[in-house]
């Protein structure tokens, strides 16, 4: 009796079907870093970037891009210490900057040491890094994973443990972090996930989906935005962004969702972020619609005090980790496709009830 052909039997190599293949960038800014295609099969293709903590700076669906990509280019791992304006010209949006590990929001220093705009880690590169694809598995997939510490003399030792998995043929991606204490002493522990939407997703159609009991605006700019929080619009000389904190709320299983969509979009497009609240308590939304810096995000935390760890720190909501402590995160990303899986999200985003 002939058996079932298997997926390797069909092709010459393994990476017709699915791939991650090490890269080293090789123009402008970009000159030298390491960085990884991950193409699963499922018409997922992101690009990891192993010198900036495995983040994922550029990210397409069925050949449409869903990210925003920052003017300044995916810049070379730095990392020292950074003012806002390195930030801003080394910030290079994607699916996923990550930022902390011991500090997100503004740059600032307090009896623990100081921090640039958003933290070091997504400015430090993977060490230990390791690929891997298997085809033929009922549950095959493609993988990258690697570890990136942040350490200085005399201040903090932190080691991310970070992996990348897609299933084979799959619209989604999983990722799963441990970020544990190396030092002997206790140390803050401020971690965002900064998920950046860009064109052609955002445009005047787009809508954010939240699972959410409640929302604030950050600040006075945030607080005229409020009523569009959710909303797209066409890019806008002088737009003065716009930030929104979220109140979680997850399904039985202990998941909340935050997605970026676009009804109009092919039939709808667009992508959501599963997340645990008991792990990321926190969510902020970021509405950033001007002319070049046109891009809105989704960014779970585990901390809600997005001014940043001053401020956390003097409200009581700083996050610790004590020496030899770990904790872990997981996340998972769905490429949405249709305007039925779109609802099936929006269904999980219940309104608000009525003031």
């Amino acid at each position: 009796m002939k058996s079932s052909p298997s997926n390797a039997d069909r092709v010459g190599r393994d990476d017709q079907i699915a791939s991650v293949l090490n890269l080293r960038l090789e123009d402008g800014i970009s000159r030298g870093v390491r960085a990884a295609l991950l193409r699963n099969g499922g018409g997922i293709e992101a690009l990891v970037v192993t010198d900036r903590a495995l983040d994922i700076a550029q990210l397409s669906f069925r050949g449409e891009s869903l990210v925003w990509h920052g003017p300044g280019g995916i810049a070379p791992a730095h990392p020292g210490t950074q003012n806002d304006d390195e930030f801003a010209r080394s910030f290079f949006g994607g699916l996923v900057t990550t930022c902390g590990l011991d500090a997100f929001g503004p740059s600032g220093s307090d009896a623990f040491g100081s921090w640039g705009t958003h933290g070091h880690i997504n400015h430090c590169a993977a060490q230990d890094v390791k690929v891997r694809c298997e085809i033929d598995a009922a549950d095959g997939y493609v993988e990258i994973r690697g570890t990136v510490v942040q350490a200085r003399m005399m201040g903090e030792s932190l080691r991310l443990e970070r992996t990348w998995r897609s299933r084979i043929g799959s619209t989604q991606l999983h990722l799963h972090d441990r970020v544990t204490n190396l030092g002997g002493e206790r140390y803050p522990h401020m971690l965002l996930y900064h998920c950046n939407a860009g064109y052609p997703l955002l445009d005047e159609h787009t809508e954010v989906l939240v699972s959410h009991a409640a929302i604030a605006p950050r600040d006075d700019q945030a607080a005229m935005g409020l009523q569009l929080w959710n909303r797209g619009d066409a890019p806008t000389p002088g737009f003065r962004e716009q930030v929104f904190i979220h109140e979680p709320t997850c399904d039985g299983g202990g998941w909340a969702v935050a997605a970026v969509v676009n009804r109009r979009l092919r039939d709808g497009m667009g992508f959501a972020v599963y997340y645990k609240p008991a792990q990321l308590p926190a969510l902020f939304s970021w509405r950033m619609l001007g002319v070049k810096t046109y891009v809105m995000a989704v960014e779970p935390a585990n901390c809600p005090t997005i001014e940043g760890r001053i401020a956390a720190h003097e409200r009581g909501t700083l996050p610790f980790l004590e020496p030899g402590e770990m904790r872990e995160y997981e996340l998972g990303f769905e490429m949405l496709e249709g305007r039925a899986a779109i609802d099936r999200v929006a269904a999980l985003c219940a309104p608000l009830p009525a003031a």
